[in-house]
Formats: C-alpha cells, structure tokens, sequence
C-alpha cells in the first residue's frame, strides 16, 4: 500500500526520473524487510510440540560462550535432547509436552543423577521453571543446527534408549 501510494505521486509529478530511483529504494528495502521477516516467521511458525528438531538458545546468535543452548527432537509426544554450553559440557534429557509446558527430566552427566523442571513454551520462545546449567534461562528459537548440535541429540538418543 505505501509503496502504491508513493510510487503514484512520484509517477504524477514532473521529475519523472525520480521514478526508477524510488521504485529501486522501495524494492529493495521491501525484499529486506520481507526476508527479515520470513525468517522469523519461519523459525516461530512451527511449535515445538509438533515432530522435529528444534534448537534455542539463550543468545539469538549460536555457539556464544556462556550462553545456554537447548537442541531436541520432538516425536509424537516424546522429546528427547540436550542442553549445553558451547565448547563444554551437555546434559539429555527427555520429556513430554502437555499443552504449552514441556517436562524434562535431565540426567547430569557426571553423577547420572536425574532433575526435573519445566520449559514453558511462550510467543518468543522457552522459559524454564528451575535452572538447568545457568542462571535463569529464557531461550528463543535459532534456525540453523549444525553438525555438533546433531551428534550431541544423537548421543543423547543412544543414552535415553536404555
């Protein structure tokens, strides 16, 4: 619509030249803006609770040091996954959605002791009940998951089949 709107008065006044500068400006501001947009609709179109995999992370940027990170695959009514720190440690665990809560229950690595709290799933992303590894963690969706997120998801399926 504003791009109508002003493309009309540019096109209706004398400085016609003006008209492929504008519509080049608009255009490109306009695929910017819809791309910038795409992407986050993309990565907040799908819920978690549906089957996938899902990376979030506490910095809208992967692999940050000391930032949180939670990579899982929802199947059915069943997650399994990890949580981790770039560069360092990752704690499985696995859990069930039930309506907008997922609950987990974590095995620590170490002393294979098992905790449970739950991730709530809200319009920018988790929040968890309990700390997990750090702080008090509230975690929005990140699109791409690399090749060390896949092997620590597939460490934790081989773990939590047991």
């Amino acid at each position: 619509m504003l791009f109508t709107t002003l493309l009309d008065s540019v096109c209706n006044r004398k400085h016609r030249w003006l008209t492929s500068g504008v519509v080049a400006i608009l255009t490109t501001l306009a695929s910017y803006n819809t791309t910038a947009l795409a992407d986050n609709l993309n990565r907040l179109s799908v819920t978690p609770s549906a089957n996938g995999v899902y990376l979030y992370g506490e910095s809208d940027r992967p692999d940050m040091i000391g930032k949180e990170y939670i990579i899982f695959e929802t199947i059915g009514t069943k997650t399994i996954g990890a949580f981790y720190l770039p560069r360092s440690e990752f704690s499985c665990f696995k859990g069930q959605f039930q309506g907008s809560r997922l609950n987990v229950t974590l095995t620590d690595t170490f002393d294979r002791q098992k905790y449970n709290f739950t991730l709530n799933l809200n319009p920018s992303g988790l929040t968890a009940s309990k700390q997990p590894m750090m702080g008090e963690p509230s975690y929005q969706p990140l699109g791409k998951i690399s090749d060390n997120d896949r092997r620590m998801l597939d460490t934790c399926r081989i773990q939590l089949a047991n």
